[in-house]
């Protein structure tokens, strides 16, 4: 089993088990995209962030709690780290780059989370829990490698931004968020396609997202596959999920595109809608989910509207884990191979 660093135990486990406080002091909401968007480096492509401090101030988030496994996880892992995720935790992110090379080059990520802790205490925990972690010094910032535990794959690092901010992901983009949170080299909100379409996007959820699609990339893709053709004029993705009222929402949009492209593109989106619902004819439940699906398409985008009420999901949770139990008991019920 690897051995992976505290900092990215921290991220994991604080996520999963937060309760439902907000975190006093520090960014939530769209306030906090916006500071996001300033940490990441000019070349981020595409973005990904989630509320915590929203996230779990939901009903669902709150029973989490109320299993007796979970909270004495949540109280291990409150003693263990100096984190305790109801008052900590605020907000996280991750941001896509691009090579410098170009998109063949490969991209670079790295995630911030937003919170308070105790410096010390996490990495006198780190060293305890990963000693093969290796510390460089990058700007006047210690920079953590090799938390990936085992050798040739020491893909991961990390690092203590400042007394709100920890930083993981490659090495690279480890390096661009320092640079960007030093003035030394220009934001993601200079990055005037991605700042486009994160401009369209809706932060005030418990999640969001916005992608830049290069005109190159997406020619690329289309000349590689045919049937790709339907996204023909999409120059940005963006995404925004929420809980409210006992009902959670998605709404996804690909932006861009003559009107004439994009009922073209809702028009295929809906056709795989009604093949699932034949497919989900011996499944009303199923049925039910599908016509909580709202395709369409506007002068300069399409758009994908998914409502789904918390009794709609507390079945399709049930359903799922009847689902699950049977394969389980098939699995089992299977008779041993063969031993030749």
């Amino acid at each position: 089993m690897k051995r992976t660093a505290v900092l990215s135990l921290a991220v994991v486990l604080a996520f999963a088990l937060a309760a439902c406080a907000p975190s006093g002091g520090l960014k939530t909401g769209a306030a906090a995209g916006e500071s996001l968007i300033k940490l990441l480096p000019k070349s981020t492509m595409g973005v990904v962030a989630v509320d915590v401090a929203r996230a779990m101030s939901t009903e669902a988030a709150k029973k989490a709690l109320d299993d007796p496994q979970a909270k004495a996880k949540y109280d291990e892992f409150a003693a263990m780290t100096g984190i305790d995720p109801m008052k900590d935790i605020s907000y996280f992110g991750f941001g896509l780059s691009g090579a410098a090379d170009g998109p063949a080059a490969g991209a670079e990520g790295g995630l911030v989370l937003t919170m308070t802790y105790d410096k010390a205490k996490l990495l006198a925990l780190m060293k305890e829990k990963a000693p093969e972690v290796k510390e460089e010094t990058y700007n006047g910032v210690s920079v953590y490698t090799n938390l990936d535990g085992a050798e040739g794959k020491q893909t991961t690092a990390a690092a203590f931004l400042d007394a709100t901010h920890i930083v993981a992901g490659s090495a690279k983009g480890v390096r661009a968020i320092i640079d960007v949170h030093q003035k030394k080299a220009e934001s993601a909100a200079k990055n005037a396609e991605l700042a486009a379409v994160v401009k369209k996007a809706d932060k005030s959820g418990l999640a969001w997202g916005a992608f830049a699609l290069p005109k190159e990339l997406m020619q690329k893709a289309l000349a590689s596959s045919p049937q790709l053709q339907v996204l023909e004029g999409v120059t940005g993705l963006t995404m925004a999920f929420d809980y409210r009222l006992a009902e959670f929402t998605a709404d996804i949009r690909a932006l861009g595109g003559t009107e004439e492209q994009n009922e073209k593109l809702a028009s295929t989106l809906n056709g795989f809608k009604a093949l699932g619902a034949m497919a989900a004819a011996q499944e009303p439940l199923a049925g039910e989910a599908l016509e909580a699906v709202d395709i369409h398409s506007g002068g300069d985008h399409t758009q994908i509207l998914i409502t789904l009420p918390q009794e709609l999901l507390d079945k399709l949770g049930k359903m799922a884990q009847a689902k699950a139990g049977d394969l389980i008991k098939v699995k089992k019920d299977e008779p041993a191979a063969e031993i030749k």
